[in-house]
């Protein structure tokens, strides 16, 4: 036992004698490439590549507001209520399928109140079930 606690002592002494010279500003690192930071709904906002083409869009999802006017488990009647929406608004409106009920909303609205002013349009139509929540939006792109 003796022989194997002077062991471990020994090696406890002379294990770290080595001396490592490391000098940190010698070290290479490369420049981090951060994230490009832009805000899709400035006027100053410029993609590195023109768009020339009107199929090509900058896509940007961020939170806000749509009306919420149907949900159905048949898609459609959703589709019906969607083409009859079209004809009296001039907004985008999506049929969004959250299992097992596919939601009609309408709208992309940054602002809770601009929301509030279409779903109370919506009742006076005779949508008077619709509500506001809160989602992912694509507004639209200044150019």
């Amino acid at each position: 036992m003796k022989i194997i606690i002077l062991f471990i002592l020994f090696n406890l002494i002379y294990s770290q004698n080595k001396k490592i010279d490391f000098n940190p500003d010698l070290l290479n690192d490369p420049e981090p490439n951060w994230p490009q930071i832009v805000n899709p709904l400035s006027d100053s906002f410029e993609s590195e590549s023109t768009v020339n083409s009107k199929n090509d869009s900058i896509q940007a999802d961020i939170e806000g507001f749509r009306v919420q006017v149907f949900a159905t488990q048949d898609r459609k009647k959703a589709e019906g209520i969607k083409e009859e929406l079209s004809f009296k608004f001039d907004e985008s409106i999506y049929i969004i399928f959250e299992a097992p009920n596919y939601k009609v909303r309408i709208g992309n609205f940054l602002d809770r109140d601009d929301a509030e002013k279409l779903r109370m349009e919506l009742v006076r139509e005779s949508s008077s079930s619709s509500w506001i929540v809160r989602t992912k939006i694509q507004p639209e792109v200044k150019q």
